[in-house]
């Protein structure tokens, strides 16, 4: 169900969505004091390959504040995409959902597009995760060790998949909508515990405003900083959201 409901946002996201890529920048993540660091250091969406040990490709968009210093900490955001996630579509949603308020608040973004290996709520792209948070943090390492994550629609279900796959490398979670992808899965919600996370979902979004008000129920009871916003009269597509809303949802929620 929620493939078919998604096929139909990435149609309206593309239709919706105006921002440009930035350029095409260069291949590898680059490390510190290199050409591809300095590079990336300008502010533009940069389009990198990660290549995992087992040879699959993973290509992001890096966005990097002008003036950020590689090899210093700071705060990095790890953000899935929506609908089949390819790079067209992330590229976009960076654009429009990210860059403008990550330049402003000095924030690092990385944003991977899905390849051969799938979706990132799928076991097999999942497990392509921690080598690509190894691979920013040689160049970019977040302050204290850990990521924030976010992730719209199939983005905000491969969020929390890699929330629940490695907990102990994120300090936020910010979906607009998400949910568990498997809420079954008790074992793995529960290993969310003292994980800040804030949802965003329409009200007239059902099947996911139902999702979203069981899964921030239940990190409410683990004891978990939760917010939950449902905003009226919005569907899917929350069209009155802004960059500013989620990153500022996301230093609220933060540990």
């Amino acid at each position: 169900m929620r493939r078919g409901v998604v096929a139909l946002v990435v149609v309206g996201l593309l239709a919706g969505c105006s921002g440009g890529s930035g350029g095409s920048g260069a291949v590898g993540a680059g490390a510190a004091g290199s050409p591809a660091a300095a590079a990336a250091s300008n502010g533009a969406a940069q389009v990198r390959t990660y290549r995992a040990p087992d040879g699959t490709q993973v290509q992001y968009v890096l966005v990097v504040p002008e003036g950020r210093a590689a090899g210093a900490p700071g705060k990095v955001l790890l953000a899935f995409p929506p609908g089949g996630q390819d790079l067209d579509l992330t590229r976009r949603i960076v654009e429009d959902s990210w860059r403008t308020e990550a330049l402003r608040r000095d924030w690092v973004v990385a944003s991977p597009a899905a390849g051969s290996a799938g979706l990132y709520y799928e076991p097999t792209a999942a497990a392509l995760v921690p080598g690509l948070l190894d691979e920013v943090a040689r160049t970019y390492p977040p302050e204290g060790g850990r990521f924030d994550l976010a992730g719209v629609s199939n983005g905000g279900l491969s969020a929390f998949r890699a929330a629940q796959d490695h907990p102990d490398r994120f300090r936020s979670l910010v979906v607009f909508p998400g949910m568990p992808p498997d809420e079954s899965d008790t074992a793995a919600l529960a290993r969310l515990k003292g994980l800040g996370t804030a949802f965003f979902v329409g009200a007239d979004d059902s099947g996911w405003l139902e999702g979203s008000r069981r899964a921030a129920a239940a990190l409410r009871a683990m004891g978990n900083r939760v917010e939950l916003t449902e905003v009226p009269d919005q569907g899917h597509i929350i069209e009155t959201l802004t960059g500013a809303d989620l990153f500022d949802a996301m230093e609220r929620v933060r540990g």
